[in-house]
């Protein structure tokens, strides 16, 4: 085999619903010349068996003890024999033709170190556009702003191999948000460009570890936006435990932070309600999160009806 142009890394964990569709979607991808690197980290289903049933020369299984997210995913990058890593989740699906658009995005703009592109959300019975949050306009880019943009989907994520060492990877102790800061270091390092329209399917799901992780999601999101300004500031970033100590303990800004935080998760949950074909309950919590943050639902409705 040559020497892969893109590495693909692919982390898995007890990822046997859908792993085959998600290794199906880029074993037919129109570029060929890449390497996928599936790093099983310490699966106890059958993903293992997965992996191997898919019988090409381009597909890697590593296996290694269960250890977490963030070191499945150093340990690809460190695996990785191509000039660009591109990553996709267990879940999630790409468009046949995404590593071959994104390569050519990345041959045009030689001053970009990295590139993501926006999603379609899948559900059991719907998709979802996304144009509630975001302005698609296919063919074209823009340059990432972390604090604007806030987090892309990792799975759309195509950058320059040394750029991603660069940086370190990603850090375990951010996660679950390990992927926004992630973001936030490389925009920082380099040119980062967003292609504004899907190359991937976002699969969501209603025991998906972000529900689970929601509180700690939150907090965190808010230790790397400080992390970033500190960084832009050039002053120490703070350790999570000297972050929280930093935040107004007052009991109107604690009872604030809790509105808006179960605001976005009653609007996630309605969002994966409505993809699954549960109308009425998706109903009841986008009511829930209309009433704790009303001025959320209604950017997302007029940027949904004005696409801007």
């Amino acid at each position: 085999m040559k020497l892969p142009q893109v590495s693909v890394i692919v982390p898995i964990y007890n990822g046997s619903a859908y792993l085959a569709e998600t290794l199906s979607s880029l074993l037919f991808q129109t570029f060929r010349n890449y390497e996928l690197l599936a790093i099983d980290d310490g699966s106890t289903d059958n993903s293992a068996d997965i992996v191997r049933s898919f019988n090409d020369e381009r597909f890697r299984l590593i296996q290694t003890d269960h250890a977490g997210l963030c070191h499945a995913l150093n340990l690809g990058i460190a695996e990785a024999k191509g000039a660009y890593i591109a990553r996709c989740d267990q879940d999630d699906v790409s468009f046949p033709d995404r590593l071959e658009r994104q390569l050519q995005v990345m041959k045009d703009h030689t001053e970009a170190i990295g590139l993501f592109s926006y999603v379609e959300k899948l559900g059991n019975k719907h998709r979802w556009s996304n144009k509630d949050r975001v302005v698609m306009d296919l063919g074209h880019l823009k340059e990432y702003q972390p604090i604007e943009d806030g987090c892309l989907l990792c799975s759309t994520m195509f950058i320059r191999t040394e750029a991603l060492r660069s940086i370190g990877g990603f850090r375990q102790a951010y996660y679950p948000v390990d992927d926004w800061d992630m973001e936030c270091r490389l925009a920082q390092s380099g040119k980062v460009l967003i292609m504004l329209e899907p190359l991937i399917y976002y699969r969501f799901q209603s025991n998906a570890n972000t529900y689970r992780t929601y509180a700690e999601m939150r907090e965190k999101t808010r230790w790397t936006r400080d992390s970033y300004w500190r960084r832009m500031k050039s002053l120490p970033e703070l350790t999570l435990e000297q972050f929280r100590k930093s935040q107004p303990q007052d009991l109107w800004s604690r009872m604030n932070r809790i509105r808006k935080d179960s605001s976005k998760l009653h609007m996630r949950t309605a969002g994966n309600r409505l993809l699954d074909g549960h109308y009425l309950t998706a109903a009841f919590h986008l009511c829930i999160g209309f009433i704790l943050n009303p001025a959320d639902l209604e950017r997302r409705i007029l940027r949904y009806v004005f696409h801007k």
